[in-house]
């Protein structure tokens, strides 16, 4: 499941809360801006009628006036100019706005009439302003406003994330809950007509293809179950009505095989069948009561002695009589019978040791090891070595039922020959 902190809802809240901080951000910029080029404006206007008030003079009378307001101040060039004010023009101050010292500001207007030479007008406005001293009050105001539109922005953005969000989430638990044999059918009607809609639509679709998957396999499980066991009963019967008649040293001997077999078979289809069945959600199973290791290490090796006819072969069986382990016996025998007959069909000479070393049985061989080509896919289905002259699923299987019943498999291969471990529980 994906994490909270990387969750849609969360990211829609966050969009939504750095979509408030920019605006608030550029708006409050905008609005410092506005107020700064009011003010200046005022006073351009200001210096607009002094400049007015100055021509009418010097056209009706010839002389210049004295200036309408007492913060402005009529100058021959820079001539008079206050100290702080020709000291910034001096250092290379430029425009027609110059803040001065001690909280002056100054405007300047350039004023050009005839016989009169060049004039500037200089309106000390320091007493007048309206901004700048109320600055920290209004960026106090606008980082107010700007933190009450950010929590309201989290709390609509989580609103309307949880409401975005919440037929995901309802569709996800639906999914989530289903069982393999209880699939839903039919849910995606009650999903909003729109993108999640579509989604569950195709969910639905999807869901039936694979209902109907199952059904088709739990068709064949149980009808592959009737049809194997029935011959596998013909068989173990006339295995069972031969052991009562007198036979051959040699007859007796094939026919112990023969039941022997199909006693393996039976236990293996049975087991097989089990692990075919959906049970991933099924409770843990109970623990088992201590299993005996070497009577089913006994019967293995008996069962697949016939591979070993004609070979210098020498099996080690080092597992002490009161060794045990908590593992199901059918599920362990099938394991054990794996490994053993790999080891006695792929062994030409040399030893096969099975030993207890610790929770690890090891079933060790000194064959020529396997392909280092098909090491890293041997658990496989359908992969096994050129001479194999087996269809390539018997570590597949083996491997599967191991994890289904918490018995780890692990094969290590190399020039001086093959060692199975199985990690008993």
């Amino acid at each position: 499941m994906m994490g909270r902190a990387h969750s849609l809802q969360r990211r829609m809240v966050a969009a939504f809360a750095l979509f408030s901080m920019i605006s608030a951000l550029c708006f409050g910029a905008l609005g410092v801006l506005f107020l700064y080029t009011v003010e200046d404006s005022f006073f351009a206007r200001l210096l607009d009628q002094e400049a007015a008030h100055q021509r009418q003079a010097w056209q009706r009378d010839g002389r210049l006036a004295a200036p309408l307001r007492p913060f402005v101040t009529l100058h021959h060039g820079q001539a008079g100019f206050p100290a702080d004010l020709a000291r910034r023009l001096a250092a290379g101050a430029r425009g027609t706005e110059v803040p001065g010292d001690a909280g002056r500001h100054y405007h300047l207007r350039h004023l050009q009439l005839d016989g009169a030479g060049p004039l500037v007008l200089v309106a000390e406005v320091g007493a007048e302003l309206v901004v700048r001293p109320r600055l920290p009050f209004i960026l106090a105001f606008l980082g107010l406003s700007a933190l009450a539109l950010l929590a309201a922005s989290l709390g609509a953005g989580y609103w309307l994330a949880r409401r975005a969000s919440a037929p995901l989430r309802r569709l996800a638990g639906l999914v989530a809950q289903s069982a393999p044999e209880r699939l839903p059918r039919g849910f995606a009607s009650t999903f909003p007509d729109n993108e999640i809609g579509l989604l569950a639509q195709a969910l639905d679709d999807a869901l039936a293809r694979i209902a109907g998957f199952i059904e088709r396999e739990q068709h064949f499980t149980r009808d592959a179950s009737h049809e194997l066991r029935t011959p596998l009963a013909v068989i173990d019967g006339a295995a069972a009505l031969l052991a009562q008649q007198a036979l051959p040293e040699r007859g007796a001997a094939q026919l112990a095989r023969i039941r022997s077999a199909a006693a393996h078979m039976t236990q293996t289809v049975e087991t097989l069948l089990s692990l075919a069945r959906e049970e991933t959600a099924a409770p843990a199973p109970a623990p088992c009561p201590p299993l005996a290791l070497l009577p089913l290490i006994e019967a293995a090796v008996v069962q697949f002695a016939h591979l070993l006819d004609g070979k210098a072969v020498e099996v080690l069986v080092e597992v002490a009589p009161h060794e045990t382990a908590r593992v199901p016996g059918p599920v362990l025998a099938i394991l054990l019978s794996n490994l053993v007959s790999n080891a006695f069909s792929h062994t030409h000479q040399g030893s096969i040791r099975i030993a207890r070393e610790g929770a690890v049985l090891v079933v060790a061989d000194s064959g020529p090891g396997i392909d280092p080509a098909l090491r890293a896919s041997i658990y496989e289905s359908g992969v096994k070595g050129e001479h194999s002259s087996g269809f390539g699923l018997g570590l597949s299987i083996a491997r599967r039922l191991g994890e289904r019943f918490g018995i780890g498999l692990e094969i290590v291969s190399g020039a001086g020959g093959t060692r199975a471990l199985l990690r008993l529980p």
